[in-house]
């Protein structure tokens, strides 16, 4: 028994099949999920080194290689190393291959993909883009999620991979002078909010970098400037009673299974391109 369920969803067109189906599956069960995308496999020490995360992780497999050559093969090797793995495909081909008497074709990446998901992604980015560092403020309203940060703790790039998961973030910089605007206090407790914050000593090189063109560097002067930032930071999450995260030695894709796994935004997926 377990309560987390992890699913590799495989393919050898762009995966969004199997993930489709995987996430469908997982929310009827009551426990930590996460999915994982693995697209473009069409090589067997693909396949192989998809099998061995999988059975260090103990992940199912679901997947929908068309090529029967690699899907035999996916399927012998799970079986000796133990993984759990479900072809999706294959039933449904053998029902209409009985219903029609014909072959499949067998041709990898013919489904549709303007479908409402896909939609609903692009809306998300087209919002993310426009509310960006402070944009149009009168619309942070819509958002799904607000970010605010200081300087290079990337709220941009942050906010543009959970706009590729469909949601709707707005963003706006922190500085050491900076008021937080009334259009974002009305929303606490309206919309989630994520304060970012960074490590003082990364702060402080980040600042001399940005001071180097300069022949003289005031040293008590850029730490006051950085403890200032700083000090200004955290009364405005306070404020707003942010999830404060340090971004210092995480990966964006980290951060964002983090701030996803608070709110129950959507879920947790990763996507891996061959």
């Amino acid at each position: 028994m377990t309560d987390k369920l992890h699913i590799f969803a495989v393919s050898d067109s762009v995966g969004e099949t199997a993930e489709k189906i995987a996430v469908a599956s997982v929310l009827q069960f009551n426990v930590e999920r996460s999915i994982t995308r693995f697209s473009r496999v069409t090589k067997e020490q693909q396949v192989m080194d998809i099998l061995d995360k999988a059975a260090q992780e103990d992940a199912i497999v679901v997947y929908t290689i068309v090529k029967p050559e690699l899907s035999a093969f996916l399927e012998s090797k799970a079986k000796e190393l133990g993984v759990s793995a479900v072809n999706v495909l294959s039933p449904l081909f053998e029902v209409i291959q009985k219903k029609t008497g014909l072959e499949p074709s067998y041709i990898s990446g013919l489904t549709h993909r303007l479908d409402d998901h896909y939609f609903n992604r692009v809306k998300a980015i087209e919002f993310t883009i426009d509310h960006d560092n402070g944009q149009n403020l009168d619309t942070f309203k819509d958002a799904d999620l607000i970010i605010l940060g200081l300087p290079r703790t990337s709220k941009t790039p942050l906010s543009m991979h959970l706009a590729n998961l469909g949601i709707k973030v707005a963003n706006y910089p922190i500085l050491r002078d900076t008021e937080i605007p009334e259009e974002i206090v009305e929303l606490k407790g309206k919309v989630p909010m994520v304060g970012l914050t960074i490590d003082v000593d990364t702060l402080m090189e980040l600042r001399r970098e940005r001071l180097r063109s300069f022949e003289d560097i005031d040293q008590q002067a850029l730490d006051e400037m950085v403890a200032e930032e700083l000090d200004n930071a955290y009364r405005i999450y306070a404020k707003l009673k942010c999830l404060v995260i340090d971004v210092t030695t995480d990966d964006i894709e980290t951060i964002g299974n983090t701030i996803t796994h608070k709110f129950k935004l959507p879920l947790k997926v990763t996507h891996h391109r061959f």
